[in-house]
């Protein structure tokens, strides 16, 4: 697979998850936290998954440009999850490791991509 070739799949599969949040977001957190969001906790799930909407589509649309600023996006949204699931409440950690999941694994794909594009 060519490095232009993950990345559009990296930003399809992140464009989903966005499109999922949107869509589902109360439900996964329900699923992953036991109990219904509040408003502000809707919000943030709404806010999380425009932008992973937002990166996945330009992912996609142009693989070639901006990995470096994709993953450092990633991967500092997947610090900032298990920072606060470290430090959080315990309603919070499920949802915070699975948002911090996702953004590492997308960080590290594409990090894996632009190794292989600067070859």
């Amino acid at each position: 697979m060519s490095s232009g070739s993950l990345v559009r799949a990296i930003g399809i599969a992140g464009a989903s998850w966005g499109v999922l949040q949107l869509t589902r977001g109360p439900a996964i957190w329900t699923s992953l936290e036991g109990d219904q969001p509040s408003g502000t906790e809707s919000g943030v799930i709404a806010v999380l998954g425009g932008r992973h909407l937002a990166q996945g589509l330009a992912e996609a649309v142009w693989p070639n440009h901006g990995q470096a600023w994709w993953a450092v996006v990633d991967l500092t949204h997947a610090a900032s999850m298990v920072a606060f699931a470290a430090v959080g409440r315990d309603r919070y950690r499920r949802v915070a490791l699975c948002s911090g999941a996702v953004a590492l694994t997308n960080g590290l794909l594409t990090l894996v991509a632009r190794r292989r594009q600067a070859r």
